[in-house]
């Protein structure tokens, strides 16, 4: 996955292009393109700088402040709402019979420090069987291959109006998602980033923001065993872009709810040792 700086600078690069279209607010599983991002108007022009001259400044900027940091930073996860909203809880019950019904699971964060503007993140959510279980089909939610293709959806929360939520973000940008899935345990990828604007958008470092939401959907008719099974959903860290090269990685907060079970079940998951995700092998 790119980093988020990176793709800010590209986003900025193609925001400036007269021949560009808004940008949906989602990202499905099936692909990894990344959506166009929409046009800025006069007043969010992108920073038109060489970036050989971006990189640089940046450099020093992050040096002076010695080096990317967010100590107070926190990252939380919850169902139904925002972070610190009424409906806003830890776990959820799903209902799987039901196509009507959908399972929102929000990502929400404080950068516990200040900020001339906020460009993107990554983000890393593991989910994890419980017990003796396995994750079973139902989370094979890949669009190529999957067996339960299309039933994640990645929503964006730049631009958006989610019950009043705060979010970060000064325009829109792109995003890329991506899911791996293996017996006990998925992977789920994501990056987003906006481009780097003339005009600065300072935000509240004490302040809860939402960043992406990522809704789950029923379709009992495909018969795929395993929605009912137990999950701990786990955000392991993201990185936060303040800037170039001004990407500190976070890996604290609330980081755990979960899924057709008690919150207890993610006790196990707090203090273990979690070897480093590799892919599954390529089928022969």
């Amino acid at each position: 996955m790119l980093a988020a700086a990176t793709l800010a600078i590209a986003t900025a690069a193609l925001a400036d292009s007269t021949s560009v279209k808004p940008a949906p607010a989602s990202t499905p599983i099936t692909i990894e393109t990344p959506a166009t991002p929409a046009r800025p108007d006069s007043l969010l022009r992108p920073m038109r700088k060489p970036t050989a001259q971006l990189l640089a400044e940046a450099d020093s900027a992050v040096k002076a402040r010695g080096g990317a940091r967010a100590d107070n930073a926190q990252l939380f996860l919850s169902w139904n709402a925002p972070w610190g909203q009424r409906r806003a809880k830890r776990e959820r019950s799903p209902v799987c019979a039901d196509s009507d019904t959908q399972d929102t699971l929000y990502l929400c964060m404080t950068a516990g420090r200040t900020s001339d503007q906020f460009l993107g993140f990554t983000a890393e959510l593991l989910v994890h069987a419980t017990g003796a279980d396995t994750l079973g089909p139902w989370w094979h939610m890949q669009g190529k291959g999957g067996e339960n293709p299309g039933a994640m959806i990645v929503e964006w929360s730049a631009m958006q109006d989610w019950d009043g939520a705060s979010q970060p973000f000064a325009t829109l940008g792109q995003g890329f998602v991506k899911l791996d899935t293996q017996r006990e345990r998925a992977l789920v990828r994501m990056s987003y980033a906006t481009p780097i604007l003339e005009a600065k958008s300072p935000f509240d470092p004490k302040a809860v923001y939402t960043l992406a939401r990522m809704v789950l959907k029923h379709n009992p008719g495909r018969h795929v065993p395993g929605c009912d099974k137990p999950v701990v959903i786990e955000w392991a860290s993201s990185t936060l872009t303040f800037g170039i090269k001004d990407e500190p990685r976070v890996a604290r907060g609330e980081r755990f709810v979960t899924y057709g079970g008690s919150l207890e079940l993610a006790e196990a998951y707090r203090e273990a040792h979690v070897k480093a995700w590799k892919p599954p092998p390529p089928s022969r």
